[in-house]
């Protein structure tokens, strides 16, 4: 069994690169899920350790990819703002997040019961997601000719940011930004997951801004946060497998990769079903499990 394990991490670590690249969510609880279930590593903390490590190669992949398209390049300055504001608290967030889940969720057992709850949450939002797509697509994306012409912040302060994107103006609050990135880190470190999951909804449903600025906001936000929460529970002496993380980081980058070349001679409405129902199998598995 011991020499199977090292194929097995890497099969595992294939297929949650490809689902996270070509549906983008999950990545986290699917990579939580192969390290608790799939290899049965025994310790919690290490489970949220690893799991981040592999969170983290995806933006590393997919940041230079967004930043190069033609969309992106226009938004650019709003994108970092916006997305440097929230990472701010992220980084609080995740700094306290890794200690209190270090210190107080330290039990496998504990973990695993919180955890399926939470599956239940980003299952959740996943169908709340497939709902809103179907009105979005019966709206009209802005002319080519809008976006190119769209200028960047026009005014600035402690309670107010308004700027133009994609051809349409919006308002945000910097403390409300500020706030929403320390809490989502302390959920994302706590439980070992990236936290895209929260970040686009409330980018897009409370604050309205558009999904393209929100996708890349939140790899920016997941990217920082992650890596805060990672060094913050490596100082605090959380022990990593550094062989089975080695060969996992390999699958996640064929699988991210891989799946975007695949996904497109696929349905993405049944990928999202699929994920939806491997996610719901999760959380019903960890809550029966005694």
């Amino acid at each position: 069994m011991h020499l199977l394990i090292y194929p097995v991490a890497f099969l595992w670590a294939v297929f949650t690169g490809f689902i996270f690249s070509s549906v983008g969510a999950a990545g986290g609880i699917l990579a939580s899920f192969g390290f608790i279930t799939v290899l049965h590593i025994p310790v919690a903390n290490s489970v949220k350790v690893m799991s981040q490590i592999l969170i983290i190669i995806s933006p590393l992949i997919a940041l230079p990819i967004y930043l190069r398209q033609d969309r992106a390049k226009k938004i650019k300055s709003v994108l970092f703002y916006l997305g440097f504001i929230i990472a701010f608290g992220a980084i609080i967030g995740a700094i306290l997040g890794s200690w209190f889940s270090m210190n107080y969720l330290a039990e496998l057992k504990s973990f695993k019961y919180l955890f399926g709850y939470l599956t239940f949450v980003v299952a959740g939002l996943m169908v709340y997601n497939i709902f809103k797509q179907r009105k979005r697509q019966n709206k009209q994306d802005a002319p080519v000719e809008d976006l190119m012409k769209s200028p960047a912040i026009s005014k600035v302060s402690f309670t107010k940011i308004d700027f133009r994107c994609l051809s349409k103006d919006y308002s945000v609050s910097p403390p409300f930004l500020f706030f929403a990135g320390f809490v989502i880190a302390i959920i994302s470190s706590i439980f070992g997951v990236g936290g895209g999951f929260l970040i686009v909804p409330f980018l897009t449903d409370i604050n309205g801004l558009p999904v393209f600025l929100a996708a890349g906001i939140s790899i920016l936000v997941v990217l920082i946060s992650s890596v805060v929460s990672v060094s913050n529970y490596i100082r605090m002496g959380v022990h990593v497998i550094i062989t089975i993380l080695l060969v996992t980081i390999v699958g996640v980058i064929l699988g991210s990769v891989l799946g975007p070349k695949i996904s497109q001679h696929l349905n993405e409405k049944w990928l999202k079903y699929t994920l939806i129902v491997l996610l719901f199998f999760i959380g019903v598995f960890y809550l029966s499990k005694p």
